[in-house]
């Protein structure tokens, strides 16, 4: 009896009027949040000259400094698509009949 009891719990739950956390809220439908959105045009009035100027330090024999350049105009990207994701739409509520 239990562990039927237990094992359809939110639905045992609410037919017997016992009041669970998970019951309260219902299931966890919600859509997940999407990790990166859209890059905002203005990013690119930082990463374009940044990579222009990569370009001249690779052009000039100093790789290193063009590969931190690249690396950190990637990073400035991926921050930003991050920043500008789209919020998850929130699960849908549902009325309790107690």
């Amino acid at each position: 009896m239990l562990l039927e009891i237990f094992g359809h719990a939110p639905e045992t739950a609410r037919m017997m009027g016992w009041r669970t956390i998970a019951g309260q809220y219902g299931p966890a439908t919600g859509q997940k949040q999407q990790l990166f959105g859209r890059v905002d045009p203005f990013c690119l009035f930082a990463v374009l000259p940044m990579l222009f100027i990569a370009g001249l330090v690779f052009w000039g024999g100093i790789i290193i400094l063009g590969v931190v350049l690249i690396l950190l105009t990637t990073l400035i990207v991926m921050v930003d698509a991050w920043a500008n994701r789209p919020a998850g739409k929130p699960a849908p509520r549902y009325r309790e009949n107690y």
